[in-house]
């Protein structure tokens, strides 16, 4: 099967991210609710949301970001030579220095009561698992998102010998296979890799469920509106003065 022929294959493509996707909210609703609180504990608590990958897992701490729909504190921790700026190869390397996890977060100004998201697939390099720990180490709940049947079968590759799902608070299953490639072409090599959709469904889930519980709780969550709507630019306008200081990257 080719893409771009009948159309089979972009169905079958179609079919496996939605059959992950149907798996997460099955399997993981107890862990996606859980998140969710802490999520909502800290916002109400005047907390962030800190979010961090590495690699393609970075985008996802961006997408969540500053992002329409999305919760306004919420916080990236951004490197871009983690992510593959200007060499991918580089950020191999770095995501298992033990240590820069650590230089990252102190460069960054924590806020009390605040919730972290870290978000591997292997779980297994020095970087995330350092982050989860440091998170921790300054107060913060932390909720790890990784494929579990893939963490679980590679040996620790950090000084700490923990994989992300072991020091976590809360572990959400991405249900990711091996390797992050999910289609086999017959006769052909795995391709397709499904991580970023998958992992950004869970965390804009997550950070909807908290946005609905802060609701049931008679709070008003903030959150960007896009500013090709009526009064959209006008509203963020309002966050922009109250969070510049806070949420660095604005």
């Amino acid at each position: 099967m080719a893409v771009g022929g009948s159309g089979a294959t972009a169905s079958r493509l179609s079919e496996l991210v939605a059959g992950i996707i149907s798996r997460v909210v099955a399997e993981e609703a107890e862990s996606l609710e859980r998140a969710a609180e802490m999520v909502a504990d800290a916002i109400a608590s005047g907390g962030l949301e800190y979010l961090f990958g590495t690699g393609h897992s970075m985008l996802v701490a961006l997408e969540a970001s500053f992002r329409a729909g999305g919760l306004v504190r919420t916080l990236p921790l951004v490197d871009l030579s983690l992510m593959g700026v200007p060499s991918a190869i580089r950020a191999s390397h770095l995501e298992r220095l033990p240590g820069y996890a650590r230089a990252l977060i102190e460069s960054a100004t924590v806020v009390p009561n605040s919730v972290g998201v870290v978000v591997s697939n292997s779980g297994k390099n020095s970087v995330p698992v350092e982050m989860a720990l440091e998170m921790r180490a300054r107060g913060m709940r932390v909720v790890g998102v990784t494929s579990l049947e893939y963490s679980r079968a590679l040996a620790p590759e950090n000084p700490y010998g923990k994989r992300l799902f072991e020091v976590v608070d809360v572990v959400i299953d991405n249900k990711v296979p091996a390797g992050d490639a999910a289609y086999e072409i017959p006769g052909g090599p795995r391709v397709f890799p499904v991580s970023t959709v998958v992992n950004s469904f869970i965390v804009h889930a997550v950070n909807s469920l908290a946005a609905e519980l802060l609701v049931a709780r008679g709070y008003e969550p903030e959150v960007w509106t896009s500013v090709n709507v009526p009064g959209g630019r006008e509203r963020n306008q309002l966050y922009l003065r109250r969070y510049r200081d806070v949420l660095r990257y604005l």
